[in-house]
């Protein structure tokens, strides 16, 4: 049952890593067509695009993490430094898609008065600093497992 879940969660994740490179893709053509039917916004095209593009690199860096420890979870390497390091990988790419979200909201601020898209990126920006959290806590509670497992291999 444990292998076929992780399969399952596997699978789930390439899926994910195929639609956000289709999505990277999708944002270079948006951005294309956004400039030409609005030349006021040329401006803004290529900072956003960058900020999005980070936005996307970073999920995608994050499921990838994902994926390594799933496979070490699949193994039964659960209370070990790799696991603990990609979960705090995990976490970090969370917080960067944060401070990508709010630079693109100083961004649009600055440029747009009262722009839609900043609620978008509020929404981002609040549910990755979640996530990171998240992962953060479980960093927390594998390095109590390691300390736990380290103390009972000392126990005769």
């Amino acid at each position: 049952m444990k292998s076929l879940r992780v399969k399952f969660i596997k699978s789930l994740l390439i899926i994910a890593i195929v639609i956000l490179a289709a999505a990277s893709y999708g944002i270079f053509k948006f951005a294309k067509v956004m400039g030409e039917i609005y030349p006021m916004f040329m401006n803004m095209k290529y900072p956003m695009l960058f900020l999005c593009e980070g936005i996307i690199l970073a999920l995608i860096f994050a499921i990838l993490f994902g994926i390594f420890a799933l496979k070490k979870y699949e193994v039964g390497s659960i209370f070990e430094k790799k696991m603990l390091f990609d979960l705090q990988v995990i976490s970090l790419c969370f917080i960067g898609i944060f401070f990508l979200s709010i630079l693109s909201i100083i961004y649009t601020n600055f440029n747009l008065e009262g722009s839609i898209t900043n609620l978008i990126f509020i929404g981002c920006g609040i549910l990755s600093m979640l996530i990171a959290q998240i992962f953060l806590l479980l960093c927390d509670l594998i390095k109590e497992g390691i300390a736990l497992k380290e103390e009972n291999d000392l126990t005769i």
